[in-house]
């Protein structure tokens, strides 16, 4: 088996998760929910819009800060919303340790052995 089968398989298991299950799940729900919906968006059209100020070289200011915090603050006035970063927060979860076992294997050197994942 190559390591690109090896990876396909990986990626399979990995979709195979009651976590990354979660995440689908939630992230339906939000699509169903227009007021859910369009939250997450104008929070994330936000935040690409300043990440492109950034690098362009452009200083973000006190309002645009507060601006982008009361976006998040919308979104996650939804429960969807807060449902959905969790799952989210806990698949990623998986897939860092899944990234420290492929280091592990690469290094020999275990990912916890100072105190990391």
């Amino acid at each position: 088996m190559s390591i690109f089968d090896q990876a396909l398989e990986l990626g399979r298991e990995i979709a195979r998760t009651g976590e990354y299950g979660s995440m689908q799940k939630a992230e339906r729900a939000i699509l169903a929910d227009p007021e859910a919906c369009k939250a997450v968006q104008e929070f994330q059209d936000l935040q690409q819009s300043y990440y492109r100020m950034r690098m362009q070289g452009q200083d973000l200011t006190e309002d645009h800060l507060n601006r982008l915090k009361e976006a998040e603050e919308r979104a996650m006035a939804h429960a969807l919303v807060r449902e959905y970063y969790q799952a989210r927060l806990q698949f990623h979860e998986i897939v860092d340790k899944v990234n420290a076992k492929i280091q592990e294997g690469m290094t020999g050197i275990r990912a916890d052995a100072c105190g990391g994942g």
